[in-house]
């Protein structure tokens, strides 16, 4: 008797304790540095670094993957307890998300190789220059709201290095996305950042840890606590200036 009694203690302990340890969280990227980085070892992004410590401090245990953009976006609307980063919060995503935490904002600009074009053309809403050939990441909410702005020749690429490619090689005359990302893919293939010319700020965004909907809104009150005591502490902009980004 006491056998099972003790027997039926244990199971209800072990369903007691599965029953409270925190489900794991799925976070999926693309490699956008430095955001995310996926060949980045102990440097995989300055998104990624935060958002891991946030999951640590909100006792979650994270699991990072990369995937091309369009389908880590695919996979958060699948997958249970899934996340992905970064996400521009846009109209048409509002639904698609539980909106966990705001972790950055995001200047978007225009890339033309130095000395082609003058990309401050392309702002001007009347100007011929919108119907020049752009580039945008796909997945991205970019080519719609180009699109919405009468440029008339937008075209989509599956990463931002090989948007970049499209400006050098000629197939396109601008790369249009974040500037902190095309900054950073200005420095690679043999490229340097002078071998470009970047547009003044064209719009803003906030990047947003986008969840999927199994999340509760007590989790993600509990995610936004995390972020504003990583602020506080200092730890957010430790991570930030790691990566050479200026905190905001």
């Amino acid at each position: 008797m006491r056998a099972k009694l003790a027997t039926a203690l244990l199971c209800a302990l072990a369903l007691l304790a599965r029953a409270e340890s925190p489900e794991p969280l799925r976070l999926v990227a693309a490699d956008l540095p430095p955001y995310a980085v996926a060949a980045g070892g102990d440097s995989p992004g300055s998104l990624v670094e935060i958002v891991q410590e946030l999951a640590r401090r909100v006792g979650t245990p994270a699991t990072v993957e990369f995937y091309p953009w369009q389908r880590a976006l695919a996979l958060t609307g699948v997958l249970p307890h899934t996340a992905v980063l970064p996400l521009t919060r846009t109209p048409e995503r509002e639904p698609q998300y539980r909106w966990l935490v705001r972790l950055r904002q995001q200047n978007f600009v225009f890339v033309a190789r130095h000395g082609s074009i003058d990309p401050r053309e392309l702002r001007d809403p009347a100007g011929l220059a919108r119907r020049r050939p752009i580039a945008v990441l796909r997945g991205s909410p970019h080519k719609q709201v180009l699109q919405s702005l009468n440029f008339s020749a937008v075209a989509e690429c599956a990463s931002v290095r090989e948007c970049m490619r499209m400006v050098t090689k000629g197939v396109a005359d601008a790369t249009y996305g974040g500037e902190d990302i095309h900054r950073h893919a200005a420095n690679l293939d043999g490229h340097r950042e002078a071998d470009f010319d970047f547009s003044p700020v064209f719009r803003s965004g906030d990047i947003w840890l986008g969840g999927s909907l199994d999340f509760s809104e007590d989790e993600a009150r509990k995610w936004r606590a995390a972020y504003e005591a990583m602020r506080a502490d200092g730890s957010l902009a430790r991570i930030q200036r790691k990566y050479g980004l200026a905190g905001n």
